[in-house]
Parts: C-alpha cells; structure tokens; sequence
C-alpha cells in the first residue's frame, strides 16, 4: 500500500468543484481546505504507478494550479506479509 500527502494549489473560485471531482476517486481524500484554495489531500494506492496515475489526474482538473507532494510511504499489507520463524537454537 502506498500512502501519500499532497497539497493542491486550486483557483479559490473552482476550490468546490475540484473537491467534488476528488472525492469521487476511491483512495482520494481531501484532509483540510482553505478560501484561499489550499487543500490538503491523502492518496492511499495499490502501487507506486496508481499513485503517479492519480497525481496527473489532480493536476489536469481544470482549476488546478499546482500539486506538490509532500509525504510518500510504501506499507505492505499485513495479509500479504510474511512472517519468518526466528530459529533460537
């Protein structure tokens, strides 16, 4: 799973409509806004390439000035880990 943090630098005017086209992306949430057309927004990924995918797809919605990433953290999914027995002898 890959975990990411961005900040959305939106035209204050289309700051509602960005957010509503975002919200609608499964992984997708914006985490804090401003008037101004700041938003803090959490990805939440299969795969490094799903995590590029969305970033792009942010950065064409018309009113969208900028998109910085700010934090990126791969986990593995506790279901697919392995587990190893540690041999004490």
């Amino acid at each position: 799973m890959n975990l990411s943090s961005l900040v959305v630098d939106v035209r204050p005017e289309s700051l509602a409509s960005v957010q509503a086209e975002m919200a609608a992306w499964p992984g997708v949430e914006v985490q804090a806004s401003s008037p101004q057309g700041k938003l803090v927004v959490t990805l939440e990924t299969d795969s490094d390439y799903a995590t590029t995918e969305i970033f792009s797809r942010i950065n064409a919605i018309d009113g969208v000035m900028a998109v910085a990433m700010v934090y990126h953290r791969f986990e593995p999914e506790p279901e697919q880990e392995v587990l190893h027995d540690i041999d004490a002898t």
